[in-house]
């Protein structure tokens, strides 16, 4: 058994080396996927989970067809987003951002998804945003923004595709690899507790 560091220099480890894989692994990021829900073992998971610790779920996207990128994204406390960029819809054409708590005034509840994770879904009153869509998904611990900057009715093709390639992955698949491969433990939702 290995021995525990403390809980600020788990945290420290732990955040450099997924920053140091993120720089790394962007230089590439227009030709690889890297919120592929496929791709667990991408850095930005790691960001996103530390970023928010109460969330049990890490957003992350399923095969989408062509047309459709990587954009790019962002990590610091209490926030993680990442944006897809279409060749029809432009730069930013979807955004997701994990957080905490979303604001809900408004926003009416859709049915479950089929066979999806265990979220509720709402979706904000076109009438506030005539030209994009707006949902979250709340969860255990987390919400996601999921932003389409287009609407049904003005893009239905794409509206079709960006609906369907949202996933998540239980946090608890990145509290134990980070406990298998380092022999650490990623503090908050899905973990046991952490010293101090």
């Amino acid at each position: 058994m290995r021995p525990r560091r403390p809980r600020t220099a788990t945290t420290r480890t732990l955040i450099a080396a997924a920053v140091v894989a993120v720089v790394i692994s962007g230089c590439g990021a227009g030709h690889y996927n890297q919120v592929s829900c496929a791709a667990s073992h991408q850095a930005i998971f790691l960001l996103e989970a530390q970023a928010i610790p109460s969330a049990t779920l890490i957003p992350c996207t399923l095969p989408f067809p062509g047309g459709w990128s990587y954009g790019g994204s962002e990590v610091r406390s209490g926030l993680a987003r990442f944006w897809l960029d279409s060749d029809r819809a432009g730069a930013d054409a979807a955004e997701v951002r994990l957080t905490r708590t979303c604001d809900l005034t408004g926003a009416t509840q859709l049915p479950p998804a089929s066979g999806g994770a265990p979220v509720r879904r709402y979706q904000e009153p076109a009438a506030r945003q005539p030209h994009a869509t707006i949902r979250y998904y709340l969860f255990t611990g987390g919400c996601v923004r999921y932003r389409f900057s287009f609407t049904r009715q003005t893009a239905p093709e794409l509206f079709d595709q960006a609906d369907q390639f949202l996933g998540f992955t239980p946090r608890s698949v990145y509290v134990n690899g980070v406990r298998d491969d380092h022999g650490l433990t990623l503090c908050g939702a899905e973990a046991p507790p952490c010293p101090g």
